[in-house]
């Protein structure tokens, strides 16, 4: 963003904050609503960290508890995502060992039909067939 871009950004937020608190100021209704939001925020915060503050050793407690929890549901994923892994990889190593005994059986039946090609071609047929199965 260029330097004329972030100050004009840095202007229409000054002043739509300054117009913001001068319709909040002049109107009684809106004022005594944000002050009405600001004072039951702040009275709900104070009320929360007294209520935490005086049950300390429990929050702390109930924390460990959940981040034990947190803990091992963590590791059985990870022991999962390992089998996973591994039966992955196992899986792999089947597909290259079909894939080579696929190109095992190819080979052997582009030099079976070579064969067969050779003894059909020869004019004497009875004789070829004893040479093709030595």
């Amino acid at each position: 963003m260029s330097e004329q871009s972030k100050k004009w950004v840095i202007g229409g937020s000054i002043i739509g904050v300054l117009s913001g608190a001068i319709i909040i100021a002049s109107n009684d209704k809106t004022r005594n609503g944000v002050t009405s939001f600001v004072s039951s925020t702040t009275h709900q915060t104070k009320h929360w960290i007294t209520v935490i503050n005086e049950n300390r050793d429990t929050v702390i407690d109930q924390l460990r508890a959940s981040s034990e929890k947190v803990s091992k549901v963590v590791e059985a994923a990870s022991e999962d995502i390992q089998t996973i892994v591994d039966s992955s990889q196992n899986l792999k190593s089947h597909a290259y060992d079909l894939l080579n005994a696929i190109i095992d059986s190819k080979d052997e039946l582009i030099e079976l039909k070579e064969k067969l090609q050779t003894v059909e071609s020869l004019p004497e047929a009875e004789g070829n067939v004893y040479k093709l199965h030595q």
